[in-house]
């Protein structure tokens, strides 16, 4: 069996990464009494959405951080893609009431998009 350590890894601070994000809505959700939805409470709409934006983004990183580590992308190349994701998840973190939060987007995204980029051409030209 082929394993894609860098690819693995990174899934795994993933999902670990998930449980106190997880906790932090979950906490919040008890001290307020909302058990569904966000109940227009802000703070509890913001820790929703942190979350979420995670979820959103993290299944297409991994996906293409695996294509790439299977193709033959140099492992310095993965281990930058995935510094700089997670740099950018925590920048979104940080800065998610700011109106640099799009820099922190553009730092998680660019990653994934610099080796699609690399797997189309490695596969195509």
């Amino acid at each position: 069996m082929e394993l894609l350590p860098i690819t693995f890894t990174c899934l795994s601070i993933l999902v670990i990464a998930l449980i106190p994000l997880t906790g932090w809505i979950g906490i919040l959700r008890g001290s307020v009494n909302i058990l569904r939805a966000d109940g227009s409470n802000p703070v509890l709409f913001k820790r929703i959405r942190i979350h979420g934006n995670l979820m959103e983004n993290a299944p297409s990183f991994v996906l293409i951080l695996g294509a790439a580590e299977y193709a033959g992308l140099a492992q310095t190349w993965l281990w930058l893609a995935v510094i700089g994701f997670l740099a950018g998840r925590v920048l979104h973190f940080v800065l998610y009431d700011s109106k640099l939060r799009g820099g922190a987007m553009f730092v998680t995204l660019a990653p994934g998009a610099a080796m699609g980029i690399w797997l189309l051409k490695a596969i195509w030209i």
